[in-house]
């Protein structure tokens, strides 16, 4: 997959299948309009094209609550995902105050026609674009018939199997109902990152933990505070394990700051400076405050128990 961070950089192609669109977590929705666009491109000898927005509509229209938004996946992961989709070109176009008043009509005829020469366009039955969001399915057929390219849409049924949607998975997540996210996302909800020292506590509990730096990557991202039963890919292979997202609160900090930390469990290799995943599979708790270390040590090891035992389910 190209991408493509100026338009200008866009080729001339023989056949470009476009959808536009946030496509935050690359969910099961996303992923049939995806499919849809695969198709026409094996009949038509096409190539898929999306074009999408960093940073997005929300960070730069409500920009005073902009670190109060979380997302499903950050730019970097939905790179990933639309590749393993089969997506061959992502266009990411940066998001403005000024681009925010391009008109439905604007957008159609300068960025879809004139830059990126459409053949085709594949939209959800919901979609919306342009100024005020005004650009709907009728507008683009009427447009579509004036510059002679043909229109798509993902049915309903198609697109909110389950009535999957961005904010539903959120909310799931929010909830702590780990397995219904992953349902609806199509894979598990994840994150990764370069594995960092940290302050070794968790070792002196007995209970070693990998760390990864999380706090401006993930700064947009929805990262519910918890205890999770997680896999880690770690060098391609896959172990179980327990995290904890959040601040750590029993600890006596300076400053709490969101950490990511993981124990692996039946793993005793030096993984410093290496890339890991961590998949999140159920949720245990919440994150608390304990009376103290002691109580925190005993707590964690009746989280590993829990673990081991759904762990034992699953096989």
């Amino acid at each position: 997959m190209k991408v493509l961070t100026n338009i200008q950089d866009f080729p001339v192609l023989s056949y470009p299948i476009i959808s536009v669109g946030r496509f935050d977590g690359v969910h099961k929705g996303h992923q049939n309009i995806l499919k849809k666009m695969n198709d026409i491109a094996l009949e038509k000898g096409g190539q898929k094209v999306v074009v999408t927005f960093d940073p997005g509509p929300e960070e730069v229209l409500f920009e005073k609550n902009k670190d109060e938004i979380k997302l499903l996946s950050t730019l970097e992961e939905k790179i990933d995902l639309l590749e393993k989709f089969g997506v061959d070109y992502l266009i990411i176009i940066p998001f403005s105050l000024a681009f925010s008043h391009t008109t439905s009509f604007d957008f159609v005829r300068t960025i879809l026609v004139k830059q990126l020469h459409i053949k085709e366009f594949v939209m959800g039955y919901d979609n919306k674009y342009g100024y005020d969001r005004s650009g709907d399915f009728r507008l683009m057929n009427k447009l579509a018939e004036t510059y002679h390219f043909r229109v798509t849409e993902v049915a309903m049924e198609d697109v909110r199997k389950f009535n999957v949607s961005s904010v539903r998975i959120r909310k799931f997540l929010n909830e702590g109902n780990i397995a219904a996210a992953n349902k609806f996302l199509g894979y598990p909800y994840q994150m990764s990152g370069k594995v960092v020292k940290g302050n070794q506590i968790g070792r002196t509990l007995g209970f070693p933990t990998a760390n990864i730096d999380v706090k401006e990557k993930y700064k947009h991202k929805l990262i519910p505070a918890g205890v999770y039963m997680v896999e880690v890919l770690v060098k391609n292979k896959k172990f179980f394990g327990m995290a904890n997202i959040g601040y750590r609160p029993t600890i006596q900090m300076q400053k709490h700051e969101l950490t990511a930390e993981v124990h692996i469990f039946n793993f005793n290799q030096d993984i410093y400076d290496n890339i890991i995943t961590i998949l999140f599979i159920d949720k245990i708790r919440e994150e608390q405050k304990f009376d103290s270390v002691k109580v925190l040590k005993e707590q964690l090891a009746e989280d590993k128990r829990s673990c081991l035992s759904a762990i034992e389910n699953l096989n």
